[in-house]
């Protein structure tokens, strides 16, 4: 079961505030509300020495999915219950100010979320160095490593054999990777760079790329009324 931060004796959390809704089955170590018409969170942790309030994007996965909302510190020798409803109250003014859907993740791409031609998108991860975005072949397999498993023939490489196309981006530096994996979750080493992107270009040029390869491999066209990847310029090295 999840441990929350402490409340003060009989005092009541509120369950909707501003369209956001309390979720008390929530598995996290925190009080959490959700939109119920968008993949958004509020969350108040207790981190030992302090407590924060989080607005979290729930469809993005790792550490980076989180945006800090407001900081607490623990009053030295205090009542922390206290200290975690001067959180909750911070969260609620928040909420009050934010609607569900009104918010926007500084760090998330829109592009990500239209996967290239032939592919579903499975796992988009911030994180503090780096961006990775997993998208999988629609109609392939879906695979996980297994103990025991060799590596299979990366000079065999092929859209079906290895359905995972990958895009990687390192925070700061701009550099990008575009390449092939056999499964989910797969180590630098086990795929395969099918495209070159150029320097320093960012994840949107990643992206492009990742998009033409796709479709070239696939033979299939974006899907023109998409918003995201499909209205991006096309990139030709």
């Amino acid at each position: 079961m999840p441990v929350r931060p402490i409340l003060p004796d009989e005092y009541d959390l509120p369950n909707r505030v501003n369209g956001w809704n309390y979720d008390s089955s929530a598995s996290w170590n925190a009080h959490v509300w959700t939109a119920p018409d968008a993949p958004q969170s509020v969350a108040v942790f207790d981190h030992h020495n302090e407590l924060t309030v989080l607005a979290i994007d729930d469809r993005v996965q790792g550490f980076g999915k989180r945006v800090p909302v407001a900081t607490i510190d623990v009053t030295k020798n205090g009542d922390r219950s206290q200290d975690v409803l001067r959180a909750i109250e911070e969260a609620v003014m928040w909420m009050d100010a934010t609607p569900p859907g009104a918010w926007t993740h500084p760090d998330v791409d829109e592009a990500v979320f239209d996967a290239p031609p032939g592919y579903e998108l499975t796992h988009y991860y911030l994180e503090t160095r780096e961006i990775i975005v997993y998208y999988h072949r629609e109609g392939a397999p879906e695979r996980q490593r297994l103990a025991g498993i060799g590596l299979l023939d990366p000079d065999e490489a092929t859209p079906e054999t290895y359905p995972y196309l990958v895009v990687k981006a390192w925070r700061g530096s701009g550099n990008t990777t575009v390449a092939l994996a056999p499964w989910d979750y797969a180590h630098d080493s086990e795929m395969v760079e099918i495209r070159d992107p150029p320097e320093e270009c960012g994840l949107e040029i990643a992206l492009r790329v990742a998009r033409d390869y796709a479709a070239d491999a696939t033979g299939e066209k974006p899907d023109p009324n998409a918003v995201g990847q499909a209205t991006l310029t096309t990139w030709s090295q």
